[in-house]
């Protein structure tokens, strides 16, 4: 089979070509490779060595290399088609399978290769057909190329045409553990959560030791907002595989959601001893102790993650609402600099205290971002009176507030109402 192509674990073959490999590597590094030659048995173990040692950049010269010697060889050929299909060059990749079905017309993997090429540009009409030709040719193999072909669809987000593939392999070697999980997958990235459980279900029946497949059943009844149940299933992953940090994530982000917030902050903390530093749990555990006010600790992590990322956007946004209730209004500006003007910053969190802020300090620049604030939360009427104001006290408070969202430029209303201010 295709997939098969490069696979070489064998000791005594590496100890075979050594030599080879080591007069490639040092031609590599010259920029000198493409003076070197070889027989078709040599390209075959060389390429089968680097793929292996993942140097996907020098396997492609290889195999261009080895088709450009040896162009009768439907071996190397099927090599170098199999190497640009996975670079997505699907065009010289037929060129060159086209000339390869003269030489080798009743070989199955020419015809497979044409179904990868085909998947790789979103053509499932011309893969299913060259799949079926390839199956017929080689029936040995058929399970295998049409488990490879669901495995493509699922690369390119092709969530439907993976679950064909996977019926067909079915129908051949009959429902495996793995492949229940595909389908499983599949159905879960289409929002078919009904059938990916099902799916799910049935391979606990199958394995029900399996600690990931009971982390995707918590995952989708966390979606499907039964948490009782999302919290069971992530404590059995727990109990199979304490290490498993994806689970104790999810199950955080489970006891957040439901306002368990000391519960989430000890989870957080648990999955922080499996990755520290990790920069999402670090603001899980900030947006937690901020939503039991411990503003103490709430700024700690949030200045944590300031030391990970300066500019994350939810560590700039938390610090600079927490400096507002502190009423320490310089350093606020700092972190609202940041985030002012970006789509992704929480102007609901930050809007009532910005324009407490303003009313209390008379700063214009605490005038100036509640007006951004107003425009992103589509409040036309505060946004006017907001912009009155700061055409009374300057305009170049508008001429800032035009920098800080470009987007005004592109809303008739917005801008209309900024017009009537601004000398032109």
């Amino acid at each position: 089979m295709t997939d098969d192509f490069y696979n070489s674990d064998s000791e005594d073959e590496f100890e075979d070509i050594s030599g080879l490999v080591e007069r490639v590597t040092n031609a590599y590094e010259e920029g000198n490779l493409y003076n070197l030659n070889f027989t078709e048995e040599e390209f075959d173990l060389l390429i089968g060595h680097f793929l292996n040692e993942s140097d996907d950049a020098l396997v492609y010269d290889l195999a261009r290399m080895a088709y450009e010697q040896h162009p009768y060889s439907a071996d190397l050929g099927m090599k170098y088609a199999d190497v640009l299909i996975v670079n997505r060059e699907t065009e010289r990749a037929k060129e060159i399978l086209s000339g390869l079905l003269d030489k080798v017309p009743h070989n199955g993997d020419v015809y497979f290769l044409f179904s990868r090429a085909f998947i790789k540009e979103g053509n499932l009409i011309l893969a299913k057909i060259s799949i079926e030709k390839a199956s017929e040719l080689s029936p040995e193999d058929a399970s295998e190329m049409y488990h490879t072909a669901a495995q493509d669809c699922i690369d390119i987000n092709e969530y439907e045409g993976a679950l064909e593939f996977l019926s067909s392999t079915i129908a051949i070697e009959g429902e495996t553990l793995e492949l229940l999980n595909d389908k499983a997958f599949c159905y879960e990235r289409l929002g078919k959560f009904d059938d990916s459980l099902k799916e799910y279900e049935r391979c606990l029946d199958e394995d029900p030791f399996n600690d990931n497949i009971w982390f995707n059943v918590g995952t989708i009844h966390a979606r499907e907002l039964r948490f009782d149940k999302a919290i069971e299933a992530f404590d059995y992953a727990i109990a199979l595989n304490p290490s498993n940090s994806s689970v104790l994530y999810n199950k955080a982000i489970v006891y957040v959601n439901t306002e368990n917030y000391h519960k989430g902050i000890e989870t957080f903390l648990e999955f922080l001893s499996y990755e520290p530093g990790n920069l999402f749990a670090i603001i899980g555990i900030a947006d937690a102790f901020l939503a039991t006010d411990n503003l103490a600790e709430a700024d700690k992590f949030f200045r944590e993650a300031i030391v990970i990322d300066k500019d994350n956007n939810e560590a700039n946004t938390g610090l600079a609402y927490i400096s507002m209730l502190r009423h320490d209004h310089f350093s606020s500006l700092v972190f609202l600099r940041r985030v002012m003007g970006k789509e992704e910053t929480d102007y609901n969190i930050l809007a009532n205290q910005l324009n407490l802020t303003f009313k209390r300090t008379a700063l214009p620049e605490f005038l100036l971002f509640f007006t951004v604030t107003q425009f992103f939360l589509h409040n036309k009427e505060q946004f006017q009176i907001c912009v009155e104001n700061l055409a009374a006290i300057d305009q170049l408070w508008l001429r800032k507030l035009s920098e800080i969202v470009p987007g005004l430029k592109h809303d008739k209303h917005y801008f209309a109402i900024m017009r009537k201010f601004l000398i032109k």
